[in-house]
Parts: structure tokens; sequence; C-alpha cells
């Protein structure tokens, strides 16, 4: 199978998982679209470096390209590369066991609309951390900041989840 053919069959099939994956990191819906298909252009020009593993793979070799698209914008529409201070934090300590049991109780659209209300800088690491797997050593290296700053977003990232989930269980 060709690249066209295979890209068109995953774009059928796997099209709104990786929409989904653009959405995650970008707030705007028509930007995220935008996003999308210049993942695409991205698959097809990049086509060559596919190497098929097996079932699943384009889907996550698709999945990684649209990530990576994301955080390419982005990078150029906010450097991300401010200092975080620790000691400016004013959050309570909030413990990943509390927090998923706190998730539990909540809708998958109410938290999918929760952690894109986050800022972009918290939001984009909660989602190469959580959803793509990657260590803040390596969200470090490609956003160009400080592993402490990786972490410490991610700190921030679960902070505000845990207030915007408390007042969801208040309403």
């Amino acid at each position: 199978m060709d690249g066209i053919e295979a890209l068109e069959r995953a774009y059928k099939r796997d099209g709104a998982y990786l929409l989904s994956v653009c959405r995650r990191y970008v707030r705007d819906a028509a930007t995220a679209q935008d996003m999308f298909q210049d993942g695409f252009v991205s698959a097809y020009t990049n086509w060559s470096k596919f190497s098929d593993r097996g079932p699943g793979s384009l889907k996550a070799w698709l999945a990684r390209i649209m990530a990576n698209t994301c955080l390419m914008y982005l990078r150029k529409k906010d450097p991300m590369r401010e200092a975080d201070d620790i000691s400016q934090i004013g959050f309570k300590t909030v413990s990943d066991e509390s927090l998923a049991g706190s998730i539990a109780g909540v809708r998958d659209e109410d938290l999918y609309n929760m952690i894109l209300s986050l800022p972009d800088n918290e939001r984009t690491v909660l989602n190469m951390f959580v959803f793509e797997g990657f260590s803040h050593k390596e969200i470090a290296s490609l956003l160009g900041i400080k592993e402490s700053a990786s972490a410490m977003r991610f700190y921030r990232a679960k902070a505000h989840l845990a207030e915007m989930i408390e007042k969801y269980e208040k309403r």
C-alpha cells in the first residue's frame, strides 16, 4: 500500500482520535483543525520515515506527528522559555492518588473542558507527561525549558485541575 492510500485510510479510521490529540494541545478548535491538516501534510512529506511495526503503528506514528505539529505551533506562538520560580507557588499540594479519585466523579467532557481551560504552558506539559508519556527531562528538551520548569508546570496543572474539580463537585 502506498503512502497516500494508507494516509487516506488512517484519516477515515483514526481522524477523530488524531484531531482530539491536537485539541488536547490547542485550545481553539479552528487552530486544532489547522494543526490536524498540517500534521497530515507532514506525514505525507515524511512517509519514507514511517516503518510499519504492525497493527497500530501508523496510528501511533500519526499521533506523534500531530503532537509535534502542535508543539511547534505553540513554540512559535509562545516560546514558553520563561523561568518558573518554585518559591512563588500559591497552590496546595495535590497527590496523584487524590486527583485520580476526584477525576473519577467528573464526566469525560467536563474534564476535557477543564484541561482545555488550563494555561497553555501547563496544558502542554500535562499532555506531554500524562498522555504522551514523556519524562520531564524529555519535555524540557523538546520545549527548551529547564527540567524543573516542566515539573513545576505539571504541578501547577494538577493544582488547577484539583481546584476546578472541587468547584465542579460543589455545584
